[in-house]
């Protein structure tokens, strides 16, 4: 268990959107000069146990407005080389501006071939944006950490108005190489 509070300062010298859904609903925080302190609760059991919880809450005040936040996350291992995560994450704030509660629903799997090869996936659904985004990664590691990483990226729009609509996808080869001088 932990608590502790996070005190935030912020100076916009112009307005700017802190939230926009796909409806074109947008909340506004104007220019001005704003101070706010969120306090957060946490507990965890055991991460290296084959079955572990996490939940998060934060609350305070945000800008000019208030903010309730959760995380919750289970995670589950299947001996050293397998492990798999789901979560929730709920931002609910409110602004004289506007309220606005947004969602992210990330789903996590890793898989170690070996000590130096891995493959990691991530799937995430944004409910502001309504998309869902995945990213899979294949990393083929030397001793210091470098090598080769295949890395595959999709994103959607699952919106009503766009349904199932390609929002981009990229293939990326990355190779890294530590150099001792």
């Amino acid at each position: 268990m932990e608590g502790r509070f996070e005190t935030q300062q912020d100076r916009p010298r112009r307005p700017f959107t802190v939230y926009e859904d796909i409806l074109g609903r947008r909340v506004v925080i104007p220019a001005g000069e704003y101070a706010w302190t969120i306090g957060a609760f946490e507990g965890n059991t055991d991460p290296s146990a084959p079955v572990n919880v996490s939940l998060l809450h934060r609350i305070g005040s945000y800008y000019d407005g208030e903010y309730h936040g959760w995380r919750l996350t289970l995670g589950l291992r299947a001996g050293a080389r397998l492990l798999s995560e789901i979560g929730w994450t709920r931002d609910d704030v409110t602004l004289p501006a506007g309220s606005f509660k947004n969602d992210l629903v990330p789903i996590k799997i890793g898989y170690s071939f070996t000590s130096l090869a891995n493959l990691q996936g991530l799937i995430q659904y944004n409910r502001q944006t309504s998309t869902i985004a995945s990213n899979i990664r294949l990393a083929l590691l030397n001793r210091s950490g470098t090598g080769i990483f295949l890395v595959y990226n999709d994103r959607r729009d699952t919106s009503p108005v766009t349904p199932d609509e390609l929002l981009g996808r990229s293939f990326v080869v990355k190779f890294t190489r530590l150099f001792d001088y």
